[in-house]
């Protein structure tokens, strides 16, 4: 009886010209092309996104050369250290070991030169090549031992800012004097065990950013200065592992690096 109405039904309908609608609900033409529409649009503005985000970090990104020697600070471990943390903020590090590499051919592939390294002698040729480069708007970062790195050299020295005349040990805490410098903007000071360097030959045209009291007087800790159309930063943080460990030193360093290439925006750092 069911299947006869059905039957009628479908008959009239054919008659009529007319098809009974399905019980299901469709998605009509628009809805779809909405939808395709907006999958379109998101996954232009992710690909976007991506662009945007390398465009910046390729912006930001530098290439340094890290001077280091087979000395007692053991500069190839504190590479390794640092090494990976650098490059997640686009520094990319080079280490080396082999001092012939202070020439106008290598420099040239770089933005800045780290030096950690106590080595006695530097060539004439390889003096000239480090302060051209420089001069000619090259970055050098000092760390540590680079103040009793080439101690023959009057040059260097000068470039550097000041020499290494003896130091002690102990746990202590540096004060910022400048904190407007770019470096030293909403910078945290940190306590660490470290070599407490004392210096000499201080130059009169830098810029302290830092002291550690030494007695009854602050010692020059952390500066700046210019050489030429370049910028050279130097810290006597430095002596092992547990300084080159710490968020707050390895903050000091990328700031310190960033500005010695040229940048005076401050990195605020969240690690």
């Amino acid at each position: 009886m069911y299947q006869e109405q059905a039957n009628k039904c479908n008959s009239r309908s054919l008659r009529s010209g007319t098809t009974q609608q399905p019980l299901t609900p469709t998605i009509t033409r628009n809805t779809k092309t909405l939808r395709i529409l907006t999958t379109s649009l998101v996954a232009y503005l992710f690909v976007a996104g991506l662009c945007f985000a390398k465009t910046s970090i390729a912006a930001d990104s530098l290439s340094i050369l890290f001077l280091g020697d087979h000395g007692s600070h053991l500069p190839s471990e504190r590479a390794r250290q640092i090494i990976p943390f650098m490059k997640t903020s686009g520094i990319n590090i080079t280490y080396t070991e082999n001092q012939s590499d202070l020439n106008a051919v290598i420099l040239a592939k770089y933005d800045g030169l780290i030096i950690y390294s106590e080595s006695d002698k530097i060539e004439m040729a390889q003096e000239k090549a480090l302060l051209d480069f420089v001069a000619n708007g090259g970055g050098l970062v000092a760390i540590h031992s680079a103040s009793y790195c080439f101690p023959d050299s009057p040059k260097y020295i000068a470039l550097l800012g000041a020499q290494f005349m003896y130091h002690s040990t102990g746990k202590f805490r540096t004060r910022v004097i400048n904190a407007d410098h770019p470096i030293m903007k909403s910078f945290l000071e940190f306590e660490t065990e470290d070599e407490t360097y004392v210096h000499t030959k201080h130059s009169q045209d830098r810029t302290v950013l830092q002291v550690r009291r030494e007695g009854d007087r602050d010692e020059p800790w952390t500066w700046v200065r210019t050489h030429g159309k370049g910028r050279v930063f130097y810290t006597a943080y430095g002596h092992d592992d547990r300084t080159w460990g710490n968020p707050a030193f390895q903050s000091l360093m990328e700031r310190g690096i960033r500005w010695a290439c040229g940048s005076d925006s401050v990195v605020e750092m969240s690690r």
